[in-house]
């Protein structure tokens, strides 16, 4: 039984974490939807990011700088919170850690190969070719992250409920969003290409950012302790070992 008071400032402290990077995502997200360009851009929609839309490609670097220490700080941090309240949900928690670091590197790259793109403008003006070529590189990179993102949204949501940190009937909406997001990752080479496919990644990545909203939300706000739950309903999994 977790008896322990927790560390209100540095629950706190994970709960924006979590809201941080999710307003920072969202606002990418529909940044990229209003301005484009798709998977199946043209030359000419290309061109129009790298001069016309420039200021949006250095606008996603900043935000990623900012975002991406936001998801470290709480993929890796929520594992131990998880832990002291319930330990079924280390194990869970090591492989959303894991994974979100994966998602971390493979967004890091997306933004390196916008910003090369942006800078070197005027020559990739003279050789479209190679534009898409670095284009279809970047929707490459963004589809295998789709597995990435899923296994992360499998493994800390699951450390979640377990840690009773969200409510149990969120869970089945997260494994199923993760199922999305990995089975939109496996027609890898029709999704780079623009295959309507994609979309049941993008119905798994509402959910990702639902988890993150509903847990930053919640540790903001301080989870009720968890020895005043009843655990003898639950499977013998989620029940939090008594001494």
């Amino acid at each position: 039984m977790t008896t322990e008071r927790e560390d209100r400032g540095s629950t706190a402290m994970l709960g924006g974490a979590a809201l941080c990077f999710f307003v920072l995502v969202l606002f990418q997200n529909v940044l990229r939807g209003i301005l484009g360009p798709t998977a199946k851009a043209s030359t000419s929609d290309i061109s129009v990011l790298l001069h016309e839309h420039a200021w949006s490609v250095h606008l996603m670097v900043a935000t990623y700088l900012v975002g991406f220490p936001a998801l470290l700080w709480f993929s890796t941090n929520i594992g131990p919170w998880c832990e002291r309240r319930n330990p079924a949900a280390a194990a869970w928690a090591r492989l959303g850690a894991a994974s979100a670091i994966v998602v971390a590197v493979l967004f890091g790259i997306i933004n390196v190969v916008q910003l090369t793109m942006v800078a070197a403008r005027d020559q990739l003006s003279a050789d479209p070719t190679l534009a898409g070529l670095l284009w279809t590189f970047h929707n490459g990179v963004f589809t295998v992250n789709m597995a990435g993102v899923g296994l992360a949204l499998l493994g800390l949501g699951r450390a979640a409920v377990l840690a009773r940190l969200v409510p149990r009937w969120l869970s089945p909406v997260m494994t199923l969003g993760a199922v999305l997001l990995l089975v939109a990752a496996v027609p890898a080479v029709a999704v780079t290409t623009g295959s309507p496919w994609i979309g049941l990644g993008y119905a798994g990545f509402v959910v990702w950012l639902l988890f993150l909203a509903m847990a930053g939300v919640a540790l903001l706000r301080g989870p009720r302790p968890i020895a005043s739950e009843p655990t003898e309903s639950l499977p013998a999994a989620e029940r939090v070992p008594t001494q």
